[in-house]
């Protein structure tokens, strides 16, 4: 009986606090572990349970092909919607991402910062089941990147204001010498 409650625990351990759905009033605290012969228990068995089913459904549910064309109209449909909702700074961020299919089942998204991409993160809930109902594919996966953008140069001082000056027009330097400027 003991060796069932640490499994239990093992278990327990596994779940994030995303998975489970408890009602209001039940505070529950995942990462205290949790005894296999309390209340709290019998909701954590039951809420795995309930995950466990909900993947097995989505193993049955069809896997059709789709093209890149459809997804693409799709997406630009998806920012339009978010949009119409009000929801104007994740449309954004949707609108300067980049998607790409990377294979059957799994699409890329390049986003500009991490910001953006802890944004897209909190949008996938959304996302997933629209883009998986329309495209009729329940495997779909999407991975987030981050694109490695280079940064604008940020010029302060004096001296650096004449440096990137020089730089974008090298007759600056004979200018300076000829009428003796200082800064």
């Amino acid at each position: 009986m003991i060796e069932k409650a640490q499994d239990d625990k093992k278990i327990i351990s596994n779940i994030s606090d995303k998975d489970l759905d408890f009602p209001k009033s039940k505070n529950i605290d995942l990462k205290t572990p949790v005894s296999g012969f309390s209340l709290s228990s019998i909701a954590l068995k039951k809420a795995v349970s309930n995950i466990n089913s909900s993947k097995e459904k989505d193993i049955d549910k069809p896997r059709h092909d789709f093209e890149f064309n459809t997804l693409e109209s799709l997406w630009k449909e998806y920012i339009l919607n978010l949009k119409k909702k009000g929801k104007k700074n994740i449309a954004s961020i949707f609108g300067v991402s980049s998607i790409n299919l990377k294979g059957a089942n799994e699409i890329s998204l390049t986003v500009p910062s991490e910001m953006n991409k802890v944004e897209m993160m909190k949008e996938m809930d959304n996302l997933l089941p629209f883009l998986r109902k329309r495209l009729n594919n329940y495997g779909i996966k999407v991975e987030i990147l981050i694109s490695e953008a280079t940064k604008e140069e940020l010029v302060y001082s004096v001296n650096e204001k004449y440096k990137y000056l020089k730089k974008l027009n090298p007759s600056l330097k004979e200018l300076r010498d000829r009428f003796d400027l200082d800064f």
